[in-house]
C-alpha cells in the first residue's frame, strides 16, 4: 500500500467512524431507555473527543444530560447546556443549538417555569432542518406543546399538540400519542374546555387500544377522564391495576396525583375509610417534595369526605384551610403577574420566530420559489384538498431544464445560478401555475390552479423557457425545458403523482425533449 492509499484509507475509517456515532446519537435521541443513553452518551463523548469532534462530544454530552434530568435529575443542567448554546452559536451550528435549546426548555419545565420552558422547546423547533429523526421532532414538538399548555396559551398549546399527534400517528407511536393526548386533556379538562378534553380522551383511549400495556403510564388520564364523567367504579378499577407497578418510576407529582385520584375514586363508590388512607398516602409525597398545588387539592378532598361522613364541622375547618391555601396561591400568582406577561410576550415572540423559521426552510435559498422540503411536507396536503372538493381536476408537472450540464460547463456555475432563478421567477409568472419548488438540480416541481387546462399550461411554460434571454451571460444562450404531467385522481397520493410524472418527463426527453408529456 503506497503513503496515498494508507491516507485515503485512513480518512475513509475515520469519516465512518464519525458516521457511526452521529448515527448513535440520532438513535439515543428518541430512545426511551434513558438510563442506557446516559451511560453511551458518556462513551460517544469520549470517542467524539478522540476524534477531535468536538460538536460531537457536546451534542452527546447535551444528550446524556437531557436523559438525566428525567431520571435521577441533574441540577446543573441548565447551566452547562446554556455553556454549550454559546459555543454552538459562535460555531453556527444550528444542530446543536437545536438540542441546547431543548435540554435548557426541559430544564425549565421540570423546574416549574413553563413560560420560559415553552420559550425554549419554540425555538429548538424553529432550528430544526429537517434532516432529524421524525420522531426527534415529534418529541421536541411535544415539548413545546407542554411548555405551552403549562405556560396558559392554550391555543398555540392545542395546536403544536395536533401537530406532534400527526407525526406520533405517522410513526404508530402509541406511547408518544398516548403523552400528547394526556398532556393536552388535562389542560382542556382544567380550563373547562369538555369538546377539546373530549377529543383528547379519544386519542387516549385510542393509544390504549392500540397498545394495553400503556395503561399503566396513562392511568391517572384514564382514571380522570371516568372521574369526570361520573364513572368512580371504573375509575378505581384502572388506578387498582396500576397500582402493582414500580411507582420508582413515576415522578413524585404523579405519584402522589394518583394518589389523590384513587381517593376520589373511593369516595365516590363510599369506601370512605379507604378514600382517607389513600390521601394520607398522597399527603405524605406532597409534603416530602413540596407539592404545594397538590396538597391543596388533597385539602378540598378531606373536606369533601368529611361533608360525607357527616362530619361537618371538620368539613368547615378543612374547607377554610383549602381557601386560605388557595388565597396564599393567588397572591402568589398576582406577585409573578407580570413574569407571567413578560414570559408569554416572550413565548409569542418566539412563536412567530419559529413560523418565520419554518416558511424559511421551506424555501429554495437560490431561487426563492419552494423547495423539497416543502413538497414533501405540503403536496399531501395541497392533493388531499384536491380530493375532497369534489371531482378532482387537479394535476401537477416536473420540468427539468435541457441540456443545463452545458450551460455550467460552458459559462460557469454562476451563469448557471442567473439561468435558475430567471427560470423559476418566469415559472411562477405563468398563468394556471400555482405553486413552484425546486426540487434538485435544474428540475422543478409545478402544482397547478385545480382548474387549469393543463394542454394551456404545458404550451405557455414551454414557451416562457424558450423565450427567456441572457445577454449579460451570452447572446446565444437558450434554454428549454421538458415536462411530465400527471392528474389526480381518486386515491392518489403525493408519491404516486410525482412517479407518474417523472416516467412522462422521461418520455419527454426521450422523444426530443422541449416537449410535454402527460397532460390530460
Amino acid at each position: 500500500m503506497t503513503n496515498d492509499d494508507a491516507v485515503i484509507e485512513g480518512g475513509s475509517l475515520r469519516l465512518a467512524q464519525e458516521r457511526d456515532l452521529t448515527a448513535l446519537l440520532e438513535a439515543m435521541e428518541i430512545s426511551a431507555d434513558l438510563p442506557r443513553v446516559v451511560s453511551e452518551a458518556t462513551e460517544i463523548r469520549s470517542a467524539a473527543e478522540d476524534l477531535g469532534r468536538l460538536d460531537v462530544a457536546f451534542w452527546a454530552e447535551v444528550t446524556g444530560l437531557d436523559a438525566l434530568a428525567r431520571t435521577e435529575g441533574a441540577p446543573g443542567a441548565r447551566t452547562r447546556g446554556q455553556e454549550i448554546l454559546e459555543w454552538a452559536r459562535e460555531q453556527g451550528d444550528a444542530r446543536l443549538a437545536s438540542r441546547c435549546h431543548a435540554l435548557i426548555a426541559m430544564m425549565d419545565l421540570i423546574a416549574g417555569h413553563s413560560g420560559s420552558g415553552a420559550e425554549q422547546a419554540t425555538i429548538s423547533v424553529s432550528l430544526l432542518d429537517g434532516s432529524e429523526l421524525p420522531r426527534l421532532r415529534a418529541k421536541l414538538l411535544t415539548r413545546q406543546a407542554l411548555g405551552l399548555l403549562g405556560a396558559g396559551l392554550l391555543q398555540h398549546g392545542f395546536d403544536v399538540s395536533r401537530t406532534a399527534l400527526t407525526l406520533a400517528e405517522q410513526l404508530d407511536d402509541h406511547e408518544l400519542v398516548g403523552q400528547l393526548a394526556s398532556n393536552a386533556f388535562h389542560a382542556a379538562l382544567d380550563d373547562a374546555m369538555p369538546e377539546e378534553a373530549h377529543f383528547w380522551m379519544r386519542r387516549v383511549e385510542s393509544a390504549f387500544a392500540a397498545s394495553p400495556d400503556l395503561e399503566s403510564e396513562l392511568a391517572d388520564v384514564l382514571a380522570r377522564g371516568h372521574l369526570a364523567g361520573n364513572r368512580p367504579r371504573e375509575a378505581l378499577e384502572v388506578l387498582e391495576r396500576s397500582a402493582d407497578d414500580d411507582p420508582a418510576n413515576l415522578q413524585p407529582e404523579t405519584r402522589a396525583i394518583r394518589m389523590l385520584l384513587l381517593a376520589q375514586a373511593q369516595h365516590g363508590v363510599g369506601d370512605l375509610p379507604a378514600a382517607r388512607s389513600a390521601l394520607d398516602r398522597a399527603e405524605r409525597i406532597a409534603a416530602r417534595h413540596a407539592l404545594e398545588e397538590v396538597a391543596s387539592m388533597i385539602l378540598e378532598e378531606r373536606a369533601a369526605i368529611a361533608a360525607s361522613g357527616a362530619d361537618f364541622r371538620l368539613a368547615y375547618e378543612l374547607h377554610r384551610q383549602f381557601h386560605q391555601a388557595a388565597r396564599g396561591r393567588w397572591i402568589e400568582a398576582r406577585r409573578s403577574q407580570v413574569d407571567h406577561l413578560f414570559a408569554e410576550q416572550h413565548v409569542t415572540e418566539a412563536l412567530a420566530r419559529a413560523e418565520q423559521a419554518e416558511a424559511a426552510v421551506a424555501v429554495d435559498p437560490l431561487t426563492k420559489v419552494r423547495n423539497r422540503r416543502w413538497v414533501e411536507d405540503s403536496l399531501p396536503d395541497v392533493i388531499r384538498t384536491w380530493q375532497t372538493s369534489g371531482p378532482s381536476t387537479g394535476a401537477l408537472a416536473l420540468l427539468d431544464l435541457d441540456h443545463f450540464k452545458q450551460v455550467n460547463d460552458r459559462f460557469g456555475h454562476p451563469a448557471g445560478d442567473d439561468v435558475l432563478v430567471s427560470v423559476a421567477s418566469c415559472l411562477e409568472a405563468c398563468p394556471g401555475v400555482r405553486h413552484v419548488a425546486r426540487i434538485g438540480g435544474e428540475e422543478f416541481l409545478l402544482v397547478l390552479h385545480e382548474h387549469a387546462d393543463q394542454e394551456q399550461v404545458a404550451q405557455q411554460v414551454l414557451a416562457a423557457v424558450r423565450g427567456l434571454r441572457w445577454p449579460h451571460i451570452h447572446h446565444g444562450l437558450r434554454c428549454t425545458a421538458s415536462l411530465g404531467f400527471a392528474a389526480c385522481a381518486a386515491g392518489s397520493t403525493s408519491d404516486g403523482l410525482l412517479r407518474e410524472a417523472d416516467l412522462n418527463l422521461y418520455r419527454a426527453k426521450r422523444a426530443g425533449r422541449d416537449r410535454a408529456v402527460g397532460f390530460g
